[in-house]
């Protein structure tokens, strides 16, 4: 990449998150509610505002200028769980990244939230992670909460053009909260636009949607070339859902089609005419106001029709109430951001974390080796069975399990069922928690690697006048000695992963073996390269197991 496409990538992010906080502000309300809000009619620019936290019953919070919401809290997520080698750590995402995100989610949907709750499980996984609810089932979860968090994908991509890189971990990103096609393909094609566009540096427009839209229909083929996704998601999607996954690509590609036809890209997108693009497609009805699909189609027409005004598209988009006003417009950001080379007009909270993820994102598509945050170790990781304990008293402080140590930086407001505070990470995010006001000690075993306390001290043996919540608010001082990641290589280190030859796949191995006559001795020792392969081991062992069974079932119900 050259230094200005560090620039778009930096740009994507930075409008991505405004477009975000101006949607907002908006988000879910009336007229009048945008009144209560910020005092006037319209969003203009970002301002501090009021919102009520925690439902029906929660608390009315102050929010800063700039605040956004959980589509960016969930890209940072995203971001930190990409590694330093360019690896997409999906079981540290599912597991760790979006169970944390429930005590600190603003404006989530409620897709996603099941979904985090479901991961709570001991024995969900990444790949695993089909339930059933009275309030969701997994395989209808086709909301935009994947859509909305996938650019750091295309961000650390070494090569935009190899959309089956980059869809691979999409997929893999998305399948951890979202069952439905239109939920796990919307993120494809908006992966795929912002892709194009960072790789052109042109905002796609009718000429390029339809590639990309037929690109969805090649989506089961990548998933087909995945391990994990191929032999542990899809068997298990297919039984819940009873649908083939190829069959519902297509029939979401030609949904996409039809919406993109309705887009008349030759006229102008004024206000009115956006309004009923909107309507038209389905994006006032509640049922489909969220779809993955739908908001993407949005977000590529506003963005196509103001390529050279992106404030106009977002403030569009977050202005066009009853509409999915914060994600459209984060999505249109992000695809404007990267051809626009100067920063958005209005306060963004955490800039500067922004741009440091954006950094290490543009380093690994450079082949850089870069720092990788340090979970803690999935082997140990059991969360509190409630997410009013995510956050918990340490001896040095409280704590967000996962992600380290919580300096207060506000005094904690008192709610019906819990205490609300805005904290700061010790990578520079601001969170506004959700906890006990007496906070529980948390479990060493919870935080990440290098902020654990010394052994022999335990949360529990703190005294009890130092485990209150936030006693008293100070302000966090990030620096880069702190922050709870593992050092890479020397700057402009290369990373080796472009040079690494690919290890044989899983059904590539069982072919051979089947070739071979399922001789014992090489298939213990095929299994055992499995459960020795790092991370994903255990997924491999078992994906391995199921198609050797397949396979040798196969070879024996043969005609002879």
């Amino acid at each position: 990449m050259s230094a200005m496409q560090w620039e778009a990538v930096r740009a994507s992010a930075q409008w991505a998150a405004y477009g975000d906080a101006l949607g907002f502000i908006t988000e879910l309300t009336d007229a009048a509610g945008v009144r209560r809000r910020i005092g006037q009619d319209e969003v203009t620019t970002t301002v501090p505002w009021k919102r009520r936290i925690g439902g029906r019953y929660g608390r009315d919070m102050p929010l800063p200028a700039g605040a956004y919401s959980d589509d960016t809290q969930l890209r940072l997520a995203t971001s930190r769980a990409i590694r330093g080698d360019g690896e997409f750590d999906a079981e540290a995402f599912a597991k760790i990244e979006v169970v944390a995100w429930q005590a600190y989610a603003l404006g989530a949907g409620r897709g996603t939230k099941a979904a985090a709750t479901g991961l709570m499980r001991v024995e969900a996984k990444w790949s695993q992670n089909i339930f059933a609810t009275k309030a969701a089932r997994y395989v209808d979860i086709g909301g935009n909460g994947a859509a909305m968090r996938i650019q750091p994908h295309v961000w650390s991509a070494r090569d935009l053009a190899n959309w089956d890189s980059i869809t691979r971990d999409v997929v893999r990103n998305a399948v951890s909260t979202h069952g439905h096609p239109r939920g796990i393909l919307g993120a494809v094609l908006h992966a795929v636009l912002l892709a194009h566009t960072l790789d052109t540096k042109e905002i796609p427009g009718p000429k390029q949607w339809r590639p990309a839209v037929d690109w969805l229909e090649q989506v089961p083929d990548v998933i087909a070339k995945d391990d994990e996704l191929a032999y542990l998601w899809l068997p298990t999607w297919t039984d819940a859902a009873g649908i083939d996954f190829a069959s519902a690509a297509v029939t979401v590609a030609d949904e996409c089609r039809t919406a993109f036809e309705a887009v008349d890209a030759a006229a102008p997108l004024t206000a009115e005419a956006y309004a009923a693009l909107v309507e038209r497609l389905g994006g006032f009805d509640g049922s489909t106001r969220g779809s993955g699909t739908v908001t993407t189609v949005l977000a590529a027409a506003l963005a196509h029709a103001h390529a050279s005004s992106p404030e106009v598209a977002l403030l569009l988009a977050a202005n066009t109430l009853g509409s999915d006003t914060d994600t459209i417009a984060t999505m249109a950001g992000a695809l404007l951001g990267a051809v626009t080379a100067a920063p958005p007009p209005g306060a963004v909270q955490d800039a500067d974390t922004i741009d440091l993820e954006a950094r290490r994102m543009w380093d690994i598509s450079r082949g850089r080796e870069a720092a990788t945050f340090a979970y803690p170790d999935l082997l140990r990781w059991s969360p509190p069975k409630a997410t009013l304990d995510l956050v918990g008293h340490t001896p040095t402080g409280p704590a967000l399990a996962g992600l380290g140590a919580l300096t207060p930086a506000d005094k904690p407001t008192a709610g019906n069922q819990a205490t609300y505070v805005w904290g700061a990470l010790p990578f520079g995010q601001s969170v506004l928690v959700r906890a006990r006001p007496d906070l529980r000690p948390l479990d060493e075993n919870l935080l990440p690697g290098d902020v654990r306390p010394p052994r022999g001290r335990r949360a529990a043996d703190v005294p009890r006048e130092q485990q209150l919540l936030f006693e008293a608010p100070v302000q966090a001082a990030v620096s880069a000695d702190q922050r709870p990641v593992l050092a890479g290589t020397a700057p402009g280190a290369v990373s080796e992963r472009a040079h690494r030859q690919a290890p044989p796949s899983i059904e590539e191995i069982v072919q051979e073996l089947a070739s071979n006559g399922f001789n014992p001795e090489q298939v213990g020792r095929a299994l055992l390269l499995q459960v020795r392969g790092g991370r994903y081991s255990v997924e491999r062992a078992a994906a391995f197991a199921g198609l050797l069974a397949r396979a040798y079932h196969s070879e024996q119900e043969r005609p002879r």
